[in-house]
């Protein structure tokens, strides 16, 4: 019996059939009766024919990121269905590639989500460990001390200790090393995790052709398929509550979500048969390959050029720049982050450190949700995926700033959100990474990549600005005009009292250079 399998379209492709493969009947049956006697098959029939498919999707669309999932073809017929490349598909002799080919242009693959109704859940964790001496270690110790003491006896007389008691020392020394001489309780505390709501949706988009070589006549036209899926998704759960198993199997997680939305989406290869045979009355004819080829570039080309023109376009607002930027909420923390993709959204690591999901929101006071996908610790990085898309801001280039260029700082300081404060570059330095004193790896996102770039003598290149930078602006923007040239990251601290109490220095705060970040968004976003 043949083994039946799927063929992935779009970003993969890969048909492949066990058994070998007959042609019975490949120049006399035109497509309606090629399917009819297909479903007319045992489920063990050899193979009727060979058919070749190739994929046709735009590579602009593939390199920017903009095919979420895979699409792929069912093969439920006995079929030889076969991958190549388009070119010969198209232009290929019917002896390799069968009378009839399907070409496939996947104009949309889009998987987006909602997330509602978040609400805090109340569990535990632990918050200290308790130690005391552990009594069976005391036990042991002193099993040992007596059968030391009649071992010490012979010692004592120079005489041979008997084996029996030799055994018993040896037995006393093996337990009383296996046994830890603390043990650590756990002491719990309450604390709130938070579940959501999460509506998930695919949504597919196909042009196809179905060329019939013989006759050289094409179907051509289009499929769309939807996909929604409910989840119940929990977040900031604590890596020591005792009862992560309950949550575990009472709710999803990021990864369940993301698995699914990059699952493949499965269409029948009878059900597009069918689908184009139903358009049989349109069918075109052509003379040469040439034309052919060049109606498929063009097709191929406008889901490119669709998705460009519906990029996110600027409000008439007094200053754009604001459209770029979103708060960040993590716990009952407030930081910064602003759009450098229109997807992608940059902040410092420290903003989202320790948290699966991100709360955002923006300037027209959408409130949207993303996901952690890169970070880089060195330069107190990370860049998040977002549900809804924004304007992304222009980095400066070369060396286009000196010192005295006017600063503008975009954040929300001490929560007074969107506030826009003004200085100057008062110089560029390298200096030692600031994150790295603090930063504890056991808070970090277990499964975000940490691209951390080259170190440069140990040193980042941050510029010193004095304008006003607080808590609650790390991880904005700093322009210099319309172009931002540092993330907010840090101020100087210095010590007031003998206590150790520490103030912020006015008018000597620093962000990390332009250069930096776009470094770093290169290596994290390479191949998307």
């Amino acid at each position: 019996m043949r083994a039946r399998t799927l063929g992935r379209l779009g970003l993969v492709l890969t048909l492949l059939l066990a058994g070998p493969a007959h042609a019975a009947d490949q120049h006399a049956a035109d497509l309606r009766a090629l399917l009819d006697n297909a479903r007319a098959a045992e489920p063990d029939a050899a193979d009727l024919t060979p058919m070749a498919i190739a994929p046709a999707t735009s590579q602009q669309l593939l390199r920017q990121g903009d095919i979420d999932f895979q699409f792929s073809v069912g093969i439920d017929l006995p079929i030889d269905l076969q991958p190549k490349p388009l070119s010969s598909t198209v232009a290929g002799p019917m002896a390799e590639t069968g009378r009839h080919v399907i070409v496939f242009d996947v104009a949309l693959a889009k998987a987006s989500r909602k997330v509602r109704d978040v609400q805090g859940m109340e569990s535990q964790k632990v918050v200290e460990m308790v130690r005391r001496e552990n009594p069976a270690y005391k036990r042991a110790l002193a099993e040992l001390d007596k059968a030391g003491l009649r071992a010490e006896r012979y010692a004592d007389k120079n005489q041979p200790i008997p084996p029996k008691i030799a055994n018993i020392l040896d037995t006393t020394q093996a337990k009383l090393a296996s046994i830890p001489p603390f043990l650590e309780t756990p002491v719990y505390g309450k604390y709130t995790y938070k579940a959501a709501d999460v509506d998930a949706q695919k949504t597919l988009t196909v042009h196809y052709y179905v060329i019939d070589k013989q006759a050289k006549r094409y179907i051509k036209s289009t499929f769309d398929v939807m996909e929604a899926q409910h989840f119940i998704m929990a977040y900031d759960m604590a890596d020591t509550d005792p009862n992560k198993g309950r949550i575990h199997a009472d709710h999803s997680f990021e990864k369940d979500v993301r698995d699914w939305e990059r699952a493949a989406v499965i269409v029948p290869l009878s059900k597009l048969l069918n689908h184009a045979l139903q358009r049989q009355g349109e069918a075109r004819s052509f003379t040469s390959v040439q034309p052919l080829l060049a109606e498929l570039a063009r097709d191929r080309s406008t889901a490119a050029a669709r998705l460009e023109s519906e990029r996110f376009d600027a409000r008439p607002l007094n200053d754009p720049r604001f459209d770029s930027v979103v708060a960040i909420f993590r716990h009952n923390a407030l930081g910064s982050g602003f759009y450098v993709r229109s997807n992608i959204v940059m902040t410092n690591w420290h903003v989202v450190n320790g948290s699966d999901i991100v709360e955002l929101k923006r300037y027209d006071g959408r409130e949207t949700f993303g996901q952690v996908i890169a970070r880089d610790t060195r330069l107190d990085l990370a860049l998040i995926k977002v549900q809804d898309r924004g304007r992304p801001v222009e980095f400066a280039q070369g060396r286009e700033i000196k010192p005295g260029d006017v600063t503008e700082v975009i954040g929300h300081p001490n929560g007074y959100a969107f506030t826009i404060t003004r200085g100057l570059v008062s110089g560029i330095r390298r200096l030692k990474p600031a994150i790295m004193e603090g930063v504890n790896e056991r808070d970090s996102l277990r499964n975000v990549p940490n691209y951390s770039t080259p170190h440069h003598k140990d040193g980042v290149l941050y510029i010193q600005t004095d304008a006003a930078i607080n808590n609650g602006n790390s991880g904005g923007p700093m322009f210099v005009g319309n172009k931002v040239v540092g993330i907010s990251d840090w101020g100087q601290l210095e010590k007031l009292r003998s206590d150790s109490a520490v103030t912020k220095v006015p008018g000597l705060n620093f962000t990390v250079h332009y250069s930096e970040a776009q470094r770093f968004i290169t290596d994290a976003l390479k191949g998307e």
